[in-house]
């Protein structure tokens, strides 16, 4: 039976997991609305999710490798990324675009952050988070390049995923 887990670093990596599911599933709704929407994202938004589900595979070995049971929050991003992604999918191009910077953006800002914390904490867990970085800064900087970020709606969506993702991971690290 798989413990709690107890450092830091098992907290950091079962919090990325819980977070690679949310994203696996914002992407999978994504390409539900994307194919009434915005046909032409659908292989870029496929692509999105199969880097996810790698990353969600790499966590959760390491997670399997310690005996550390998965995040509470596990099924709460899955629920809500799939909620999301559907919304945002049918909204269109722009909201997609949006979703996947504010997404990416707030990640990007705490992975930096984990990685400074665990190059001295743990190397199994510094080498699981630097190894999705770079997935993650291209889905970062795919979706900047594409964004109309002065549109009125745009902002706000921008504003509240980047709000929602940062709650998520902050209920996660409790």
């Amino acid at each position: 039976m798989p413990r709690p887990a107890k450092t830091m670093s098992e907290k950091v990596i079962k919090v990325d997991h819980a977070g690679e599911n949310g994203a696996v599933n914002i992407y999978r709704a994504q390409v539900i609305g994307a194919r009434l929407t915005a046909r032409d994202l659908v292989s870029d938004i496929r692509e999105n999710q199969t880097h996810e589900q790698r990353h969600r595979r790499l966590f959760a070995e390491q997670l399997q490798r310690w005996n550390v049971r998965r995040c509470i929050s596990y099924h709460v991003c899955g629920i809500g990324g799939f909620a999301l992604g559907l919304l945002t999918g049918f909204m269109g191009r722009q909201a997609i675009h949006a979703t996947t910077y504010a997404v990416e953006s707030v990640v990007l800002e705490h992975l930096r952050h984990q990685l400074d914390f665990l190059r001295n904490a743990n190397e199994d867990a510094f080498h699981c988070v630097a190894a999705i970085i770079a997935d993650e800064q291209k889905h970062h900087d795919s979706a900047v390049t594409r964004l109309q970020q002065s549109q009125a709606l745009n902002k706000l969506l921008v504003f509240v995923v980047k709000v929602s993702t940062e709650g998520v991971i902050r209920f996660g690290m409790r």
